[in-house]
């Protein structure tokens, strides 16, 4: 048995034999909250624009690694896959042709997990959180008695729709493999894959350096890459960084945008995601804390098959303008001039409001007999700062009222105990308690008869 510590030594080592490194000053860091991450070194530190990650792409993992070189695809060829292509099985073609290069990017992970010490990426995959700890990693994958815990959030409603994509993918995938080579591809195996892609992997587009050169037989972000030793930095929305590929070295350099002081922990970026975003793909959610904050509650406007939360719009706990609104300020649409938001409409993302108002106008218009010649004024700046007819924004605080009161009204009915919780159940807890809040927060402005 070895120690996390050795592990992770083992892993910095396999990435410098490739040409790469970690910051010298930086150290992978254990403990039982964060797990792993970088962190500074005592009597060390690094400055802005230094290079936290040096990574060879040719220690990447993906779908290319399955892809190019194949037989049955000889167009399909990139320097990338050729330096770190060992012998492999190769899955058949009807196989790569009908399943979806996502899912087959868990299936090349799956493949060189049960290679075990052969595997060419066995200092990276030894580091992994392993498959018997699958039910810990992410709501989708936890046991029915933990995903009770988010019944009325917005995290439960997506993790049904994940489910039964996560079935569907693995039961066709599998159709496609003749059982007599493929019998240890067992779907706990599969939904371990679906964990570490979906919680550590990055879009190709941001990665890889003339992606046209690929010849894909499908668009370069329909799958997503794992990234060895890169992937160890923990997110902040607030951290600056960059991530930068040199077309020539084939080294991606994760760039500090801030300086970090000795002890200190070395944040990436994962992009502005909302808790619920972040439970949902990592498995994980960032406290309430005075000067940032990260609650927010998704609504949908219109059916969907999304499983993301796509085509949502947005509650905020506090005024999105606020500057601790980090991602809900980075989402705004309004203009920096806009005189005021009205304070009825603080904590909503621009764009439901904006939506409800044209619903409402629209529908008046046609009522009037004038659909057909319906044109409207107001900007987004006239709408969210309330200078629009004042039966048109009641109209709008009503619906606004009405739906986010019957959202909390779902929430506040399942009660849930608050002792003996496992790890899954006390993070569900403190998502469902910060989801109350703010409803509570939106509804009280919704009430205010300030402008």
């Amino acid at each position: 048995m070895t120690t996390p510590e050795e592990r992770n030594a083992a892993l910095v080592q396999w990435v410098e034999e490739a040409g790469g490194c970690l910051h010298p000053s930086v150290e992978v860091y254990h403990d039982p909250v964060t797990k792993g991450s970088f962190r500074v070194k005592e009597g060390c530190a690094v400055n802005q624009g230094e290079s936290v990650v040096t990574l060879p792409i040719s220690r990447s993992l993906s779908y290319l690694n399955v892809i190019c070189g194949h037989p049955d695809f000889p167009a399909v060829t990139h320097k990338i896959i050729q330096e770190n292509t060992p012998p492999r099985d190769w899955f058949p073609a009807e196989f790569l042709r009908e399943v979806e290069p996502h899912v087959i990017g868990r299936f090349v992970l799956m493949q060189e997990y049960l290679r075990g010490s052969v595997s060419a990426w066995w200092p990276y995959i030894r580091t992994l959180p392993q498959p018997e700890h699958v039910a810990g990693m992410l709501p989708a994958l936890w046991p029915v008695d933990d995903l009770e815990f988010l019944v009325g959030t917005n995290a439960y409603v997506a993790v049904q729709e994940i489910k039964s994509t996560l079935k569907k993918e693995y039961k066709q995938a599998m159709k496609l493999l003749p059982d007599s080579d493929f019998a240890g591809y067992t779907r706990p195996l599969y939904l371990w894959a679906y964990a570490i892609f979906t919680s550590r992997s990055f879009r190709p587009s941001l990665i890889i350096p003339d992606a046209e050169a690929l010849a894909l037989p499908c668009e370069i972000d329909d799958f997503s890459v794992l990234l060895p030793l890169y992937d160890v930095g923990n997110h902040s929305p607030v951290a600056r960084t960059a991530w930068r590929t040199d077309s020539e070295t084939l080294l991606c350099r994760l760039i500090s945008g801030q300086a970090c002081e000795s002890g200190s922990q070395v944040f990436n970026n994962y992009g502005m995601k909302t808790n619920a975003e972040l439970l949902l793909g990592y498995g994980f959610i960032l406290p309430e804390e005075e000067y940032l904050h990260n609650d927010y509650v998704h609504v949908r406007t219109r059916a969907t098959d999304d499983d993301d939360l796509a085509g949502t719009h947005l509650v905020s706990l506090r005024p999105m303008t606020d500057p601790t609104s980090v991602v809900g300020r980075s989402k705004r649409l309004t203009s920096d001039d806009c005189p005021g938001i009205a304070t009825q409409f603080s904590h909503i993302q621009d764009s439901l409001v904006t939506s409800l108002y044209e619903a409402i106008t629209r529908a008046a218009a046609a009522a009037a007999g004038e659909q057909d010649t319906f044109e409207d004024s107001a900007t987004m700046d006239d709408i969210m700062s309330g200078r629009i007819a004042p039966p048109v924004k009641e109209r709008i605080v009503q619906a606004l009222g009405s739906k986010l009161s019957q959202d909390l009204d779902v929430l506040e009915e399942v009660e849930v105990p608050t002792e003996g919780l496992s790890e899954n159940q006390r993070l569900a807890v403190r998502y469902r308690e910060q989801c109350v809040k703010t409803l509570e927060n939106a509804l009280r402005c919704l009430a205010s008869d300030d402008v």
